[in-house]
């Protein structure tokens, strides 16, 4: 390659070289000959008009007339410069030709080759004409074997293994309508599967200049409900909720992408990425290990939220509402004397507002905080077959436990909110249909779909629960005292 950059200023050299010897030559030489060969010629005339005359072959005067017309022309070719003169009037002006010539003829090879320097590709290699001929070969080949199965399939329209082929073949080639429509045929010969699904999908979204369309989304559900952990559907689901607008459902599709999908997989940076502009904050750097993934406990995830209100509200104060949360967060976790020392912080945060101190007075006598207080008993629960004392407990701790979650996240940014919640009841959701669980985490499971405001997901997951715990009576039992409390009889059955 370094030989290139020798030989091509060395041959522009040249090129530049014989274009400028001849405009560096002098006319000097050629005028004057040019000049004395005029001259003599019309005094030559002169003496033959003069013979013609004394031999009276011409009259006096047409002889006076040519004459004249010699003598005017030999005085204008006697004008003519000669050998060794001063160049004339025009030799400034031809100067500034040549140099103007000169500087043309010099400067565009360099800056010809600056060009190819700067935007062109002198490190690749060179394509030979075989190399050429192979391209198109390989190109005529292809569409030549497209035309093959084309024909093959207007023929026998159900060979599943023809549109298998073409269709991520019309895709590459950017013939997306035509990929949507190989895709379908395959699933309507093969029967859906996620793959299929997701492939169809995607063409159609190509199609669209990358706006997820409705059918599109239908596809990708239709992929999900066949594997949840199906990384391409959940991702254009996560697309098209962006795109409408819904900042916390895009979240929870990229976080459920996130937790599923391995941590090594090649798409989890841009999951991050995505995840971190949604939510505004920084972007993961370059070969930064990605984020540890949210714990299976939800409890867990629950006291990192409380913890993150506390830290905040530390930091940088808060409404009254806020430090009533985080009070009643850690008291419904069992953390009584943290309970209490936030107690007193908020009292100093909100010194001079006689109403929130009200407020907080009477929180704290109603979680029994004051000093010689007892906790509160919890309520009965409205329900048709009562539960015994250890289950009764166990349900007590899983509503204090939602209740915690919920009093956390209300403190969260609204963009947030909901997808937090429905990200930690999802990966619950996920967990207890992949390994089954206990009484206490399906009724936690209900609950939290109640407060969601899904019932008929709620309702569906009573059922769930009861066929998990069906040789349990007595979770049973709690199962049918919580759907009468929430009154969710018969809901999930409902089409």
């Amino acid at each position: 390659m370094s030989a290139i950059w020798f030989i091509l200023p060395l041959m522009t050299g040249a090129a530049v070289l014989l274009l400028l010897r001849p405009m560096a030559r002098r006319g000097g030489h050629a005028e004057p000959a040019r000049a004395s060969t005029e001259t003599a010629f019309y005094e030559d005339q002169l003496r033959e008009i003069e013979r013609d005359l004394g031999r009276g072959l011409i009259a006096p005067s047409e002889a006076e007339a040519a004459r004249t017309e010699a003598a005017r022309r030999l005085l204008r070719a006697s004008r003519a410069p000669a050998a060794g003169e001063a160049p004339g009037l025009a030799e400034p002006h031809l100067r500034q030709r040549r140099a103007a010539s000169a500087f043309a003829l010099s400067t565009i090879p360099l800056v010809a080759l600056l060009a190819y320097g700067l935007y062109g590709s002198p490190n690749l290699p060179a394509q030979t004409a075989a190399d050429r001929e192979a391209a198109q070969s390989g190109s005529q080949d292809l569409m030549k074997a497209i035309a093959q199965i084309e024909a093959r399939l207007a023929s026998d329209p159900g060979d599943v293994k023809g549109w298998s082929v073409l269709a991520p073949v019309y895709k590459r080639l950017g013939r997306f309508d035509d990929a949507a429509r190989a895709y379908a045929n395959v699933a309507r010969l093969a029967g859906e599967n996620p793959a299929v699904l997701g492939d169809w999908g995607e063409a159609l979204v190509a199609a669209g200049n990358g706006v997820v369309p409705e059918d599109a989304a239908s596809l990708f559900e239709r992929a999900l409900a066949l594997d949840p952990k199906a990384a391409k559907p959940r991702f254009y689901l996560a697309r098209m909720a962006e795109q409408k607008g819904d900042t916390a459902g895009a979240v929870a599709h990229l976080t459920a992408l996130a937790e599923a999908g391995p941590a090594d997989a090649p798409w989890q940076p841009l999951v991050r990425e995505s995840l971190a502009r949604l939510k505004a904050e920084p972007a993961p750097a370059a070969g930064e290990p990605p984020p540890p993934q949210a714990s299976s406990d939800p409890s867990a995830a629950i006291r990192g939220m409380v913890e993150g209100l506390d830290t905040r509200l530390s930091k940088q104060g808060g409404s009254a509402d806020e430090w009533l949360r985080l009070v009643r967060s850690r008291s419904v976790l069992g953390e009584r004397d943290k309970a209490v020392e936030t107690l007193s912080r908020a009292r100093a945060a909100l010194a001079a507002d006689a109403g929130a101190l009200d407020r907080l007075n009477a929180q704290a006598r109603e979680l029994g905080l004051e000093s010689g207080a007892s906790a509160p008993a919890g309520k009965a629960e409205g329900a048709r077959t009562a539960p015994p004392p250890e289950a009764a407990k166990g349900e007590d701790a899983a509503r204090a436990e939602t209740d915690a979650a919920v009093a956390a996240v209300r403190a969260m940014p609204p963009a947030d909110r909901d997808a937090a919640i429905r990200g930690m009841v999802a990966s619950l959701d996920r967990r207890l249909t992949a390994k089954g669980g206990s009484a206490d985490e399906w009724l936690r499971l209900v609950r939290s779909y109640s407060v969601l405001g899904d019932r008929k997901q709620a309702s569906r997951t009573i059922d769930r629960a009861r066929m998990a715990l069906a040789a349990d009576p007595a979770s049973v039992a709690r199962l049918d005292a919580l759907a009468a409390e929430l009154d969710l009889h018969g809901e999930g059955r409902k089409p």
